[in-house]
């Protein structure tokens, strides 16, 4: 179902690329930002075949081909070991509770009829099937306000826009949804009600007193949106609309060696996939549009996430603000559990994208990730045991990559234990609204609030154990404080760190050499390392590396690392195949012959996992492809 997976991953601009796309169709609200799902042809499975078919079904039917049944919820609870359910092309309006137990050799598989298009959607129905007599004008109230007809006990916290499936902001107060003020103010920064409010584009919001769900589609004003306005469609009776309603689509619980296939989950008021105490589930080329989440899976084993695009609330003319201060907002995936995989997936637009603080046993790979306006992965504050591979995935727009909530703990962990994060290419370049834009910006920079810590922590927390080798980072800003290794040599209080072979680019000035932030109780290494600067990089003068080697702490430093912090890094123009200041240009990170980086890095230690290690011929090459290594072993691709 997801398959706006990319056969070759060239990092550019890859929502106006989109965008473009769209404008060649009519959209009544807004143009899509991201690929919408299409459907699957994936081959019939061997074994029993159940059928269900909200159209033409009868759940007094015996769900063969011809007699299909008419509800998901009425075929699940039907259905055995071995068997398959294949949904027939339409829209399912249900929120389904799944707990069947299939074994190793017969799971059950709920899947969608090849071909056709299949939603499940948990939201109220009549906003999306005929909109013109859900909604009524609200009288006094504010321009382009409209609330439901009818009463209703649950949702109404979220939605999207049924064309284009662009998400509407959550307004937790009428002040904030009426209000005629798009700009910040004093006093705005928590999340009580404020007499003046703040416009965050279209929304909705349930009252708690009556159960009517209200609505505003008012075009937005600010002058720093520039293409990023809303200018659709202002009357919801007009547009097809997806409102919550249930608080998931699919509740996956107590449930062994299942399989969901090539679904569309939508309208859920919390999650639209709830995973909890169940083992050996596997979500493949699904499409998950999130509310609070998209996916949350508590005491989940075995759980295994591919070919897969989860979708966030985060519209193009939403920022920080907005989700932090004025909308409670969370992680788009929470996985807590161990042997966990997520690969081959699209993560975009919400405002943190995944937490892993209860897992253990993960792997993260070959994904594509972009658009939080605040924090990215979050392995948690410590991990004394068990391991954590984050590999191949690209990197954008996120303002805190890779960070951790928590306090100050000792911990001790298990040998081999940790966070190992390597070969991911991390462009940073562009940004994200970190508070509404008051004012066109011709230079992008307030788009480009691009970070300026890759690692990041709230609450002085012990980070895991962590090895960090084989990547490319870029920033566009000079990292915080000028901490060394573009903020990987800060953050580190009592844990263990590992940093070799990672190229280091930012656009203004070169990477610092500031480390300050490193601990005396904290293992830390770092050698091998490039570092340049797009702009600032030819004009370096002084060589800060000679000054780091006559200081105090390079000599301390050769204690637990003999050949000395930094010995074998270089500052250097590590020579791309592509790239650019302004990152809306196509890039390649591959390394042209006689780049710096080549047979330049330090030795890895053989236990430490590198899927490309055999194709890096001679001494290692550093950053995230050995030269002649392909970007397509890069971010998602098409599954076959």
């Amino acid at each position: 179902m997801a398959r706006s997976m990319v056969a070759a991953f060239l990092v550019t601009a890859l929502l106006p690329a989109v965008a473009d796309a769209a404008e060649r169709l009519v959209y009544r609200s807004h143009s899509p930002t991201r690929p919408l799902p299409k459907t699957s042809q994936r081959t019939m499975d061997e074994g029993p075949a159940r059928f269900v078919d909200a159209k033409i079904g009868n759940d007094q039917n015996d769900g063969s081909k011809s007699k299909p049944w008419k509800t998901l919820r009425h075929a699940v609870s039907s259905l055995k070991a071995g068997d398959t359910l294949y949904l027939r092309g339409g829209t399912y309006y249900e929120s389904v509770a799944i707990s069947l137990e299939g074994t190793p050799g017969k799971p059950v598989t709920i899947r969608l009829f090849p071909g056709e298009l299949v939603i499940v959607d948990a939201g109220h129905r009549p906003f999306y099937e005929s909109p013109g007599t859900a909604w009524e004008p609200v009288e006094n109230g504010a321009p382009s306000e409209f609330r439901s007809r009818n009463s209703y006990k649950t949702g109404g916290n979220f939605g999207n826009f049924g064309d284009s499936m662009i998400p509407f902001q959550r307004y937790i107060t009428f002040n904030d949804l009426r209000s005629q003020n798009e700009l910040w103010h004093t006093g705005l920064s928590n999340r009580a009600d404020d007499p003046k409010g703040i416009y965050a584009g279209p929304g909705v919001r349930r009252d708690p007193e009556t159960g009517r769900i209200h609505i505003r589609l008012a075009h937005t004003q600010l002058a720093g949106l520039g293409k990023n306005h809303y200018r659709g469609e202002t009357d919801p009776r007009k547009l097809p609309l997806v409102i919550a309603g249930a608080d998931y689509g699919l509740r996956i619980e107590h449930a062994k060696h299942v399989r969901i296939q090539d679904l569309i989950v939508r309208g859920a008021a919390r999650s639209a996939v709830l995973v909890a105490e169940s083992k050996d589930i596997h979500l493949d080329g699904v499409t998950l549009y999130g509310s609070g989440s998209a996916l949350r899976a508590q005491q989940a084993e075995q759980l295994k996430l591919t070919h897969s695009a989860l979708r966030g609330h985060a519209a193009p003319w939403h920022s920080r603000s907005h989700h932090k201060d004025r909308a409670p907002s969370g992680y788009l995936l929470v996985a807590g559990g161990k042997d966990i995989e997520i690969g081959h997936c699209e993560l975009t637009d919400h405002h943190d994208c995944i937490l892993l603080k209860d897992a253990y046993g993960v792997r993260f790979h070959h994904s594509l990730l972009d658009n939080f306006n605040d924090d990215g992965i979050e392995p948690g504050p410590k991990k004394t045991h068990g391991t954590m591979l984050i590999y191949q995935n690209v990197i954008s727009r996120c303002l805190n990559p890779f960070t951790a909530h928590g306090q100050f703990q000792v911990i001790t962990s298990e040998p081999g234990s940790g966070v190992f994060l390597y070969r991911n290419i991390v462009d940073l370049r562009r940004g994200t609204y970190k508070a509404p834009p008051r004012e066109p910006d011709p230079s992008g920079a307030f788009l480009n609030q691009a970070t300026t810590i890759l690692a990041h922590d709230h609450g002085s927390p012990t980070w895991p154990v962590a090895y960090i080798y084989h990547n490319t980072f870029l920033m566009s800003a000079p990292a915080w404080r000028g901490y060394y290794g573009l903020t990987w040599g800060s953050h580190l209080r009592g844990t263990t760190r590992r940093l070799f072979n990672n190229i280091l680019v930012q656009v203004a000035g070169v990477p610092g050499m500031n480390f300050s932030a490193v601990p005396p109780d904290t293992d830390f290494q770092a050698d091998g390392n490039l570092h340049w600067g797009i702009e600032g990089g030819p004009k370096q003068a002084d060589d800060p590396f000679m000054k780091f080697r006559q200081s105090e702490l390079f000599t301390v430093s050769q204690k637990t690392y003999p050949p000395g912090w930094t010995t074998h890094d270089r500052i250097a123009e590590p020579k791309f195949v592509r790239y650019d200041a302004d990152p809306s240009k196509p890039s390649d990170f591959q390394l042209q012959a006689g780049s710096p980086g080549i047979d330049a890095g330090v030795p890895i230690p053989a236990a430490w996992p590198d899927p490309l290690r055999g194709m890096d011929k001679g001494k290692p090459d550093i950053g995230a492809l050995p030269l002649g290594a392909g970007m397509n072993l890069f971010g998602p691709r098409r599954q076959q």
